[in-house]
């Protein structure tokens, strides 16, 4: 009578630290992690090693005592995620399943019951051993926030980029939650990815609802089954990234760019005003409003603002007989020693010498 349980060894954040590093770092690295799972089965009875392409292997363990049996391959696991940190630039978890009786059969159910613990990678996280019954200890109903309200300002601003990082913030949110399993999960995942697609598309039938047929177009099936097949999370982000890239229609330039100048004239006045608020407000990234300022304006945003305030500043000069220190707050200084500073960097004057100059601004 012999049993056999299964131990997945299951490369972490593979894809995106390949993306990263490049191929050539990626399968010298392939090639340490095989000698490294390899080496911790040697000499072991009962034990067997198969590559499973491109970033995991199948270690198959039999033998007569069940738990004894269990026993070895927790141990196993260890070994072998102590290996890879040790020779690899990587870390990595291995997911076990329960022994099962039989010989080629068992063999195969124990390979699925191991691979249904390393789906659980996805909401429990990498570098680590999962059991079958660490995973089964899992459930939920709802999802713990909303985002909806966020979510819609940012796709109608045409900001994929925000709306794939807030979705990815989200997503590792629900995964913190104590009773969520990789399947709800998804599910939650699979509603706010129809929810942009209802956001997006603008097609409605003659009663006022959604095109359902049209807005799915959008979707295809091929990528909500793509879903199913993620376990990882750095790689759930990278498809979040791409497939909200197919959804969302590429954002109008000009429109973001007027949007950040008049964000910018309603608000030049406040001292605390940065690059970051201006692109939060606007649904875009800060990198996206500095490359715009840049093609666009042939200047940067600081410049920009600069401008902005100098110019009510030399207004207040010349119009009016406020203190110093009063036209710097005025005009988003936090004291008149940093107006100063300004002017003379930009004016080539103090601000007190250019009110004497009688200049116009």
């Amino acid at each position: 009578m012999s049993y056999a349980v299964a131990a997945l060894v299951d490369i972490d954040d593979f894809v995106a630290s390949s993306q990263v590093q490049g191929q050539v770092w990626a399968r010298r690295q392939l090639r340490r992690a095989d000698r490294a799972v390899h080496a911790a089965a040697f000499g072991r009875p009962g034990v067997t090693c198969r590559p499973q392409p491109p970033e995991e292997w199948l270690m198959m363990l039999t033998g007569a005592d069940p738990e004894a049996l269990m026993t070895e391959a927790t141990a196993l696991a260890e070994e072998v995620r102590a290996r890879i940190v040790r020779e690899t630039a990587w870390t990595a978890t291995v997911s076990l399943g329960v022994p099962r009786l039989g010989h080629e059969e068992a063999q195969r159910a124990a390979e699925r019951e191991a691979r249904l613990a390393n789906d659980y990678k996805l909401v429990l996280g990498g570098d680590r051993v999962i059991s079958s019954e660490a995973s089964a200890a899992r459930g939920a109903l709802s999802p713990p926030v909303r985002i909806e309200e966020e979510l819609t300002r940012r796709v109608r601003a045409g900001d994929r980029n925000g709306a794939a990082g807030l979705l990815a913030g989200w997503v590792d949110r629900c995964a913190s939650e104590r009773h969520v399993d990789p399947g709800t999960l998804r599910n939650w995942l699979i509603g706010e990815l129809l929810f942009v697609v209802d956001v997006v598309n603008r097609s409605r039938l003659p009663d006022g609802s959604t095109d359902w047929v049209e807005a799915c177009a959008r979707l295809p099936i091929e990528d909500i089954v793509t879903v199913g097949d993620i376990h990882e999370r750095s790689y759930l982000h990278i498809w979040l990234r791409e497939t909200l890239g197919r959804l969302m229609p590429p954002p109008a330039r000009t429109d973001i760019l007027a949007l950040a100048e008049t964000y910018l004239a309603e608000h030049y006045t406040d001292p605390g005003l940065r690059l970051a608020t201006v692109a939060e407000a606007v649904c875009a990234s800060p990198f996206y409003i500095s490359h715009l300022f840049a093609e666009e304006r042939r200047t940067t945003f600081l410049r920009h603002l600069t401008g902005l305030r100098l110019r009510h500043a030399r207004r207040l000069l010349t119009t009016t007989a406020l203190p110093v220190d009063v036209i710097a707050a005025r005009t988003g200084y936090p004291s008149a020693k940093a107006l100063r500073g300004v002017f003379r960097r930009h004016v080539g004057c103090s601000p007190t010498e250019y009110r004497r100059a009688g200049l116009r601004p």
